[in-house]
């Protein structure tokens, strides 16, 4: 394993994607994972297909490609969850088309990287997904939704 630097943290350098998943299990699913505010925050293993691939079609939504840029960056949700300093945003729900308080976004920058939770009760979250934003325009939208509020969740 080795490791590039980059402007928020070490980039997580793997053979597989099958060591990718072996990582996130031992890192993520097998302790406890706790935010900088106390929340305990679930890493289902089954969410490692949803989190760690992309769909070739947006429309169709097929996860159907692992994507090694979102996989380098496994370490870097420990370090995001436990940043203090790191703006927390409403998650939007497409569905509904609403901002959503029980989605949880913690936006990085300079390096554009999002992770988002759902949130159980006030102490419990699940992981959702973490990805770098791809453009200016949906950094923007993150960067204009509301302030999480921790109240409506």
């Amino acid at each position: 394993m080795s490791k590039v630097n980059t402007l928020y943290s070490d980039l997580l350098i793997l053979d597989s994607e099958a060591d990718y998943k072996q990582y996130y299990i031992e890192e993520y699913c097998n302790k406890d994972i706790y935010t900088h505010d106390g929340i305990k925050v679930k890493f289902p293993p089954n969410q490692f297909e949803h989190s760690f691939f992309e769909s070739a079609n947006r429309r169709q939504k097929d996860k159907s490609i692992f994507s090694r840029e979102r996989a380098e960056r496994l370490s870097w949700i420990k370090k995001v969850l436990n940043d203090p300093s790191l703006q927390l945003y409403a998650g939007w729900d497409s569905k509904k088309r609403r901002y959503d308080h029980t989605r949880r976004v913690c936006l990085v920058t300079p390096d554009r990287y999002v992770v988002i939770l759902r949130m159980i009760n006030p102490r419990l979250a699940s992981f959702v997904t973490a990805y770098v934003i791809d453009n200016d325009d949906n950094l923007a939208k993150i960067k204009a939704s509301p302030i999480w509020n921790p109240s409506f969740s």
